[in-house]
């Protein structure tokens, strides 16, 4: 990928892939040695840096066991009161959200060396699985309907990072059959996207005897899946359907990997960005080899507190001897269910991202929501709020499920204190209680 358009927008891919590929030389014990100066460091920072941080630290710090774990609904107090000024975000920010997968949305910023670095590690990490920045990518996520102000930037990022990217809110055979015809034209060398949505392409190649489809696209080197838990039985019918391997991805908006499966398929955590902890219900580490709630450290985010967080999933580590010493050994992680429609339109669960975010990421006041699925034409938001929701942000709502979705659909919408237990859990939050379909 061209160094010069990645300095223009403000980042040092090149520094920041020799900043990576030294730690990668470094013994384990050399290794260990700086990630925790980098630990110390980034606590450091913050508590003589960031005001709201330092208030939020009650206690004397004796250790970094005694260091507060954050939540999301922390972190969100802090963006709300924190907000930098927008002249800053080209030339010192990288400015984004979260994708409101966990029912919890919230704004968040890093400094461009931070995410220059996380842009490296996801480099270097394709890289070692055979592929390089510049392959042309087919990508099963996160359309942009045209009619989207923010179209034309996806358009600029699809012809900079050579991609082709498929609109995912239609599970449909004629949708499919488009996908096929455009393998066909295309040197096409990597898959990437949700997990739901590839699965049921693969499906449909091997129910119309279409698979593998390297047959069609033979500069398909492999796939990678991401966003959605990707059980082994998936991953075996998603590999048979294309005919290359399938690497697992895990990672989030606020720390981009987390971790990624190598060509042994282990999950190699990013040790050298992040520190990485699986802790207890009373923070305390939990035994490697057992699971526990993961709680992330990024290690060069100065803009935004990033310590202690809780992300939201369950796993468990494993120690190994080899770079990055640190394997994520299970995850209990996100899968959403799909959404059943009326006119026969199937669409993955995280469709709602996109339509919950014509509200819920322009204003601070939602902390949690959750979408159920009641029958075929309803869906039901649950909010936790600090105030009433603007009719104006109900019909933006409205407005996206009548673009992304289809015409018709009811919704309907209830602020409450507390979301119920039985749709808890960052795992998921979209909901369906159709049986049968």
């Amino acid at each position: 990928m061209n160094n010069f358009f990645w300095k223009v927008l403000g980042y040092d891919i090149y520094k920041s892939r020799n900043h990576l590929d030294h730690l990668n030389k470094l013994s384990k014990v050399e290794f260990w040695t700086q990630q925790k100066k980098d630990r110390d460091y980034i606590l450091r920072y913050h508590l003589a840096n960031n005001l709201w941080y330092k208030n939020l630290i009650t206690e004397k710090i004796s250790e970094w066991d005694s260091v507060p774990v954050l939540s999301k609904r922390d972190l969100q107090n802090f963006s709300l009161n924190n907000y930098p000024p927008k002249q800053f975000f080209f030339n010192k920010y990288y400015y984004a959200n979260t994708s409101g997968s966990s029912g919890h949305p919230m704004l968040f910023w890093k400094n461009k060396e931070c995410h220059s670095l996380a842009w490296a590690k996801i480099y270097n990490s394709y890289k070692q699985l055979g592929i390089c920045m510049n392959d042309k990518e087919a990508r099963f996520f996160g359309h942009v309907k045209k009619t989207n102000s923010i179209y034309f930037i996806e358009y600029l990022k699809r012809l900079f990072f050579n991609r082709i990217q498929f609109d995912v809110f239609e599970i449909s055979n004629s949708n499919f059959k488009r996908f096929i015809e455009v393998f066909k034209k295309n040197k096409i060398k990597y898959i990437y996207g949700y997990t739901n949505i590839i699965l049921e392409f693969s499906k449909f190649l091997i129910e119309h005897n279409l698979a593998p489809l390297i047959d069609i696209s033979n500069h398909l080197k492999l796939c990678i899946v991401t966003a959605e838990m990707c059980y082994e039985k998936d991953r075996i019918v998603i590999q048979e359907a294309l005919g290359v391997p399938v690497f697992n991805e895990y990672g989030s908006s606020e720390t981009s990997i987390i971790a990624i499966q190598n060509k042994q398929f282990d999950w190699e955590i990013s040790t050298d960005r992040l520190w990485l902890e699986v802790l207890d219900e009373n923070n305390k580490p939990v035994l490697d080899g057992c699971e526990g709630r993961i709680v992330i450290t990024d290690l060069y985010n100065r803009a935004f507190p990033f310590i202690r967080y809780e992300i939201g999933d369950i796993g468990s580590i494993e120690r190994v001897d080899t770079f990055p010493f640190l394997n994520l050994k299970s995850l209990s992680g996100r899968k959403s269910d799909t959404i059943y429609l009326p006119s026969g339109k199937k669409s993955p669960g995280l469709t709602f991202y996109y339509i919950s975010r014509s509200i819920f990421f322009k204003n601070n006041i939602v902390k949690e929501f959750r979408i159920i699925q009641q029958e075929l034409n309803k869906f039901k938001f649950l909010i936790v709020a600090e105030k009433k929701i603007d009719r104006h942000y109900i019909d933006a709502i409205v407005d996206a499920g009548n673009k992304y979705l289809e015409p018709g659909l009811v919704f309907e919408f209830e602020v409450v204190n507390k979301i119920h237990d039985k749709y808890k859990g960052k795992i998921q939050h979209f909901f369906s209680e159709l049986e049968g379909v």
